[in-house]
């Protein structure tokens, strides 16, 4: 490695580095116990987002499928239910502790309401995961990354992370002060599809690319932390029921995720500051 350029990375490493792990990750979902997984859920749902994210590296060396990354949205949309349910109810049980006794009988309402929920997605994903449009989604994959594994091409970081990492850097520019929850919003997933293309190049980038993802997680966590609290104010807030002790319940942690939201929303600073260091890029 000289200076920050890395080698160039063969197409079939890309492909078992990138996209292998996250077609297994959709293919774990046919298991009969899967959709109740959370984890296999949230494994899942971000093999769906880091496919959607790069799967045009391989446009160069396949024959585009124009309506790939739309059946992605599709079965992301379905495991995002379960995943944005599990979320809700692990915040709530995390917060029980901190509740006044007056609300503790509340949240039994509400964990029954989104134990209906989280039943109501289970089944939409496992009817999707069922469905002949999931396996015709995974024989797509399949085909794609069949035809570019015998690609003679190779891959460079220069022309698959700068394009991402200045998209992010100018959305970061282009932010008001103070930011809306719908910009931080964007921001993140500006992050994660930074980070995704990061990731394709491990097998070469060394300290550096490793330095890279380590800091953009970071600050996608930290962005994800408060846009869970955004979603879990305004679940809480919407929140109707007859039951007076349910109703304190919601609106007793929906002020509690607000803080979080407010707290958060000025928190990203730091973590932004450290990926932006020139340090930090290895293309």
């Amino acid at each position: 490695m000289t200076g920050r350029t890395v080698r160039a990375l063969a197409v079939p490493e890309a492909i078992d580095q990138a996209f292998m792990p996250s077609i297994e990750a959709l293919r774990a979902l046919h298991g009969p116990r899967a959709a109740g997984d959370p984890e296999k859920i949230h494994r899942a749902r971000t093999a769906v987002r880091r496919l959607r994210s790069n799967i045009r590296v391989l446009d160069a060396h396949t024959e585009p499928v124009p309506s790939l990354r739309d059946e992605l949205e599709w079965l992301g949309d379905g495991l995002g239910m379960v995943r944005d349910v599990d979320v809700l109810m692990a915040r709530v049980r995390r917060e029980v502790d901190d509740l006044p006794g007056p609300l503790l009988t509340g949240t039994t309402t509400l964990l029954t309401a989104l134990g209906a929920e989280r039943r109501g997605a289970d089944r939409r994903v496992r009817t999707a995961v069922g469905s002949a449009r999931f396996r015709h989604l995974l024989d797509e994959l399949d085909l794609l990354l069949k035809e570019a594994s015998a690609s003679p091409g190779t891959i460079e970081a220069r022309d698959v992370v700068r394009p991402r990492w200045r998209a992010l850097r100018d959305t970061v520019r282009d932010l008001p002060e103070p930011p809306t929850d719908e910009q931080l919003h964007d921001l993140r997933i500006e992050t994660k599809r930074a980070r995704y293309a990061a990731e394709i190049f491990t097998p070469v980038s060394g300290a550096r690319g490793r330095r890279f993802i380590r800091r953009a997680t970071r600050l996608q966590d930290v962005l994800g932390a408060q846009h869970d609290a955004v979603r879990a104010h305004m679940w809480f807030l919407g929140f109707e029921r007859d039951d007076p002790s349910a109703a304190a319940a919601s609106g007793w942690l929906a002020a509690r995720a607000a803080a979080d939201r407010d707290a958060l929303r000025a928190s990203w600073g730091p973590a932004w500051e450290s990926l932006r260091r020139p340090k930090a890029r290895f293309w």
